[in-house]
């Protein structure tokens, strides 16, 4: 017997490491798809928040800020400042200075003179900007160019490249030493300032725990009216570049949020100098900790001790969050978290589902026999459920009994009624209904539904008699004897005939409730489905299942309706959905979007719509274009606490770019809500605005709720111009915003005099096919690059 003892030990031996490989496998893969790169990046930021450290000041920034621009009154400057300024450098003992300031068009002969002859006073110690970009922007293939200095001005001058690479979430992380094209090579502007060794182009990551506020900093206006003390210059690199908000040198930084370029070419410098340019270490080196940890937590088909699986874990976790910590403060490393912390999920995933499983498997075995009973009845009443109900249509449908009818019975107001006698009387009141529609209807069946609504079906060898018992049906006395109390029980019914074999159990059933639902509405005592006049769920749900594939597979798109302000300028656009499907073809948003607020996909449209309006108004803006992005957002998700703590996670830091359009069935529907939303999305920087104004009976109320930044005149009341009645109701609406600071949009506008009416009137800004129909972004930009201002409406503003 012993020579077979090994036999389990090895099985178990290779069992296990088949599921460590498999472990592996599946985190490599997911870690190369990019997927963990979030959650790794905000760690990353975790850890520059806490390994701080102050700039080395072996380097001064000249900041051209806002009280330079007012000081030199005009923009862009003559070189004669520059020229200044480097002198005044010069003078005061600086050892290098780097311009990160465009010096490749020509100014005029004079000043470019005087620049150069600056630069030639410390040969060797200036250095001048190059960039590299599109040879045409309107081009997607065009070929790259580098813009370089004027030859005159790079004669004595070092060049360096002041190009940085923004990964795909717009954020800068990495950082080139230099690039290099055949034989050449240009240093970027961080490496050499810092001394790097020539031709070295490999990528570093920049330490964003170095803190910004620690680099010295001098306002060019100071160093150009030679006010500093030279004390702090003397020795030091100087880079001098713009800071000013509006001159949109800003880039997207993990840690820091929105950081001025030259500021991110100090932090390089700073990692550099300071031996923090940080790196990733190699993929194997990943790949044997990922091994590590998941032979350290042994995932294994055995019973597992659910406390120690714990406290193994518990060690793990405390090792994968704390060890990139202390690698990251001893050396330059930034060791990988993510994927150590999925292979732990997945370690335990494993270990649990085997445990749960074996746990289940008993639990399963126990209650069978009572799980029987109830998959056939409802627990509280003891009724037949719905599925029992089926079957009985299912045998009655069968057994040809001539006319069949499925009747949705509802008890009206059973909610109010359960909350007055308690929810034992109301389940009796049930069972009471229950016996006296068998007794009237003898030899149907009947089935519990849902709350407070009962299900029967009824089969008569003629149409005449089935409609006989759906008439005593409806006759029934609501009063009831519970316990010695009388209790009114009214009745609404919803008949489906089943005069179509082809339609299923489920469906015929379906159908009656419908019926029941609209008999509700319309406050009828009994309504009879009719296929023309109901809308069919199952379309709702078959068009809600295409719109979730369509939303990942690219079939949703946004097209954007440009908005025209007073002087002819385009200052906004308004997001518009637009489904393309696959075989129905262009679906109407009137269609899809009710559907999906009446089956709750409405808030994971209004997502998409959030992110994807992000991601193009973010192109926009590198395509030169600074417009509001305005979208809508429906009355079913603006109270809805979790979609407006995702909102405001999403936006982050561009909250200025976005605009909110809100109705006022928003707050009607929950007002506190409604109003608690806003002020948040307010706070946090979006603006808001009142969509459909005029269309409702409480807009003035809706006014005093909420705290809006524009106001939105629906179509029916912007294009009423015609009578004096009506202009002084718009220009009354339009002082009223007015005075409330907030911004007026006249939508829908499609005809010019109107157009000059409403601009009269004081309206803000423009909407509708006079000024442009909604349009994919790529069209948007050509438009938006051809747009220019009308002087017509300049003038009449």
């Amino acid at each position: 017997m012993r020579r077979f003892a090994p036999r389990p030990s090895r099985f178990a031996f290779v069992r296990l490491w088949a599921t460590v490989a498999a472990i592996a496998s599946l985190v490599v893969a997911i870690t190369a798809s990019g997927a963990l790169r979030p959650v790794e990046d905000a760690l990353a930021s975790q850890r520059f928040g806490l390994i701080q450290r102050p700039a080395s000041q072996g380097m001064v920034l000249v900041e051209i800020d806002a009280a330079s621009l007012n000081a030199a009154e005009v923009w862009p400057w003559g070189r004669d400042r520059y020229a200044q300024a480097l002198d005044h450098l010069d003078a005061a003992g600086a050892r290098l200075v780097g311009f990160d300031v465009d010096f490749s068009a020509k100014s005029t002969p004079e000043m470019d003179h005087r620049f150069a002859s600056a630069i030639a006073q410390t040969p060797g110690a200036v250095i001048l900007p190059t960039f590299v970009q599109p040879a045409r922007r309107s081009t997607p293939d065009a070929s790259m160019v580098e813009n370089t200095p004027l030859a005159a001005l790079s004669e004595e001058a070092l060049l360096a490249s002041v190009n940085v690479v923004a990964d795909s979430d717009g954020r800068v992380r990495r950082y080139l030493r230099g690039f290099s094209a055949g034989d050449a090579f240009r240093p970027s502007m961080a490496a050499l300032m810092a001394g790097e060794p020539f031709g070295r182009t490999a990528p570093f990551h920049i330490d964003y725990g170095i803190q910004p506020a620690s680099i010295p900093t001098l306002s060019f206006q100071d160093v150009y009216e030679n006010g500093f003390d030279p004390a702090l210059v003397r020795g030091r690199a100087v880079l001098i570049g713009a800071t000013a908000l509006e001159l949109g040198d800003n880039l997207a930084t993990p840690r820091h949020g929105i950081l001025p370029g030259v500021v991110v070419h100090a932090l390089a410098y700073e990692s550099l100098v300071q031996g923090r340019a940080l790196y990733f270490p190699h993929p194997l080196v990943t790949l044997i900790l990922i091994v590590t940890v998941a032979l350290t937590l042994r995932p294994a088909r055995q019973a597992t001790a659910l406390a120690g699986l714990a406290r193994r874990h518990l060690l793990v976790l405390s090792f994968v969050l704390g060890a990139p910590f202390a690698f990251q403060a001893m050396a330059p490393v930034i060791l990988p978290v993510t994927p150590l912390l999925l292979t732990q999920v997945f370690c335990l995933a494993v270990a649990i589902q085997q445990e749960l499983k074996r746990r289940g498997e008993d639990i399963v075995r126990a209650r069978e026999a009572g799980l029987l009973h109830l998959a056939m009845h409802e627990p509280e009443t003891e009724l037949p459920n719905r599925r029992a109900l089926l079957e009985e249509i299912s045998r009655t449908r069968r057994g040809g009994n001539g006319a069949v009818a499925v009747v949705a019975i509802g008890v009206d107001r059973y909610a109010q009624m359960r909350a007055a006698i308690g929810y034992g009387m109301a389940n009796d009141v049930v069972r009471a209904v229950a016996a006296r529609l068998l007794r009237t209807c003898h030899a149907s069946r009947l089935g519990y539904i849902s709350t407070g609504v009962l299900g029967l079906v009824v089969g008569r060898g003629e149409a005449s008699a089935l409609e006989a018992e759906l008439a005593r049906l409806e006759s029934l006395d609501p009063a009831y004897e519970v316990d010695g109390a009388l209790v009114d029980a009214f009745l609404r019914l919803g008949v489906a005939y089943d005069w179509n074999p082809a339609e299923t159990d489920e469906r015929l059933l379906e159908q009656a409730t419908i019926a029941l639902d609209e008999a509700r509405r319309q406050n009828r005592r009994r309504l009879m489905f009719q296929p023309a006049a109901f809308q069919d769920p199952s379309l709702n749900i078959s068009l809600m299942s295409d719109l979730r594939q369509g939303l990942e597979e690219g079939q949703i798109a946004l097209h954007y309706q440009p908005k025209r302000a007073a002087n002819g300028a385009i200052v906004g656009v308004e997001a518009l959905m637009r489904w393309t499907h696959p075989t129905r073809g262009l679906i109407q948003p009137d269609i899809f979007i009710v559907a999906a607020e009446e089956t709750g996909s409405i808030r994971e449209l209004t997502e998409w719509t959030l992110i994807q309006a992000l991601a193009d108004s973010a192109a926009l803006r590198r395509a030169g274009h600074q417009l509001t992005v305005s979208i809508n957002v429906s009355g079913r998700v603006l109270g809805d606490r979790a979609f407006r703590d995702f909102v405001l996670h999403a936006v982050g830091g561009q909250a200025q770019q976005l605009c909110l359009e809100v109705t006022e069935t928003a707050v009607i529907e929950s007002p506190q809500a409604a109003i608690e939303a806003v002020g948040a999305f307010r706070r946090a920087g979006l603006a808001i605005s009142i969509d459909d104004y005029g269309v409702g009976l409480s807009s003035l109320s809706y006014l005093k709720l909420l705290e809006a930044d524009e106001l939105k005149l629906d179509r029916s009341i912007a294009m009423a111009v015609d009578t004096e009645r009506d202009r002084l109701i718009l220009r009354s609406t339009i002082e009223l915003a007015h005075s409330l600071n907030m911004k007026v949009v006249a939508e829908g506008i499609e005809d010019a005099a109107v157009e000059s009416i409403l601009l009269g009137l004081g309206c803000d800004l423009i909407q509708g096919y006079l000024v442009a129909r909604p349009m994919p972004l790529a069209e948007l930009r050509t438009y938006l690059d051809a747009a220019v201002p009308n002087p017509v409406l300049a003038a009449a503003s």
